[in-house]
């Protein structure tokens, strides 16, 4: 049984206000490449490496990811085929499950899961721009600061326009992969450069064994999260039945080839057990091949990386809130469109102050291993909306629909199920606390209910 709205008070969706579908696929695929790519490809090469030694075996791990990477993509892209609208999951839970569901994964997302890691994602930029410029940020109260103001500077470029956000989010997204790859491909073909071993036979673990491997997928997933957030812009892009499933076959088709160009080209230039105990693996790998000069420029790199996930989020997310207000799941002034931007100017706000508050609170990081257990129960949900979605023929005819049937759902949910069992055992003390956060907000939406019969 759905989770819903007594039928007495259940609201009804303010009158549409449309956010102008003026974004392309190229634009799509920006955000999408953009948002992922992040600073987690700066991390989980040292985690893959140390759960397997060969530079193939480790780089093939990599083909995995992305599999399931795409089957979650291809869920998202097309529930929001079915249903484009700016918003996302919260549209799809409301339509599939109910407004109560929707409400509470909405107000989660919209207050714990994004801003945190908005908030996180910011201070990774301080940390690697203090690099760059000793001094601006060497303090945590300095941190924080420049956090913040990368925090307000991607939320006025949103502000005042979605083409000028897409624009900087393409050029952000071009520049960080084609230097990622340039600076790795580089150092491996340099003369100091020392000779790779490309054996792949036999499979060689190391101690962290089959365990390893399962830690290494976490962290390599967590690497192609955000997949989820494209859907948001759904109803601004000019054709979605098409664009969102075209942006998803060549934003992992980038992701993945550039993953696998980093992963083989740090382990080859340090060796597993080096890459493996190294903190700034792609720093370290560069400078063997390219030496010290280049190596720091890698700071500048997650600098410009960080920045463009900053963006991304902000403004595929931003269109939650709007979604909400529409719907009355949140305050009807957030659900305004800006007269003169024609943006959602207001929910851009509200989740940006939100990822504020976080910057200026210590040891928040936690919130986000806390949720990890609640994002692949969230994720399930989509791929058992996508199925019901299905069977209801909502939105046909379709233009376009996810290749393989139900192959891509089937994954997610495995994937899922395997995901939430091993965070229980992993960490049942932060998998219980991530759902006591989850739960936190159904007496929010009872709260809300009481508050919509005044």
């Amino acid at each position: 049984m759905a989770i819903g709205w007594p039928r007495s008070i259940q609201p009804s969706p303010l009158p549409v206000v449309a956010l102008r579908r003026q974004l392309s696929w190229l634009d799509a695929t920006a955000v999408f490449v953009g948002i992922v790519l992040g600073s987690g490809i700066f991390i989980a090469p040292a985690e893959i490496a140390g759960a397997i030694s060969s530079p193939l075996w480790a780089t093939s791990l990599w083909l995995v990811g992305a599999c399931i990477a795409v089957c979650g993509a291809f869920c998202y892209a097309e529930c929001g085929a079915r249903l484009p609208q700016p918003g996302g999951f919260f549209i799809f839970y409301r339509e599939v499950y109910g407004p109560g569901f929707a409400f509470v994964a909405g107000w989660a997302a919209l207050f714990v899961t994004y801003p945190a890691s908005l908030a996180a994602i910011s201070l990774i930029f301080a940390r690697y721009l203090n690099e760059i410029f000793p001094g601006i940020a060497a303090t945590d109260l300095g941190a924080a600061l420049a956090g913040a103001a990368a925090l307000v500077l991607v939320a006025i470029l949103n502000i005042i326009g979605v083409k000028l956000g897409a624009g900087v989010q393409k050029a952000l997204t071009t520049f960080k992969v084609l230097a990622l790859v340039t600076l790795c491909v580089a150092a491996f073909l340099s003369p100091a450069a020392p000779a790779a071993s490309a054996s792949v036979a036999p499979l060689e673990l190391l101690p962290k064994g089959l365990f390893g491997i399962l830690g290494a997928m976490v962290v390599l997933l967590w690497t192609f999260d955000g997949w989820s957030d494209m859907s948001m812009m759904a109803g601004e892009l000019r054709n979605p039945s098409k664009d969102l499933g075209r942006a998803v076959l060549v934003g992992i088709t980038i992701l993945a080839a550039t993953y696998m160009v980093v992963q083989y080209a740090t382990m080859s230039l340090l060796g597993s057990a080096a890459a493996a105990s190294s903190n700034q693996v792609v720093a370290q790998a560069v400078g063997v091949g390219l030496g010290s000069t280049a190596a720091r420029a890698v700071a500048l790199l997650v600098v410009i990386s960080t920045l463009g996930s900053l963006n991304g989020i902000v403004l595929a997310a931003s269109r939650l809130a709007f979604a909400m207000a529409r719907n009355r799941a949140f305050f009807t002034w957030f659900g305004e469109v800006h007269p003169r931007f024609e943006t959602p100017a207001r929910s851009t706000l509200v989740l940006v102050v939100a990822a504020l508050t976080y910057v200026s609170i210590s040891n928040f990081r936690d919130l986000m291993g806390f949720f990890a257990f609640n994002i692949w129960l969230l994720y399930s949900a989509t791929a058992i909306a996508l199925l019901k979605l299905r069977r209801l023929k909502v939105g046909e005819p379709l233009q376009w629909h996810a290749p393989l049937g139900i192959f891509p759902p089937l994954v997610v949910l495995l994937t899922g199920a395997g995901m939430t069992l091993g965070l229980l055992v992993q960490s049942p003390l932060r998998s219980a606390i991530g759902l006591g956060m989850l739960l936190f907000a159904l007496p929010v939406y009872w709260g809300w209910m009481a508050f919509q019969k005044q």
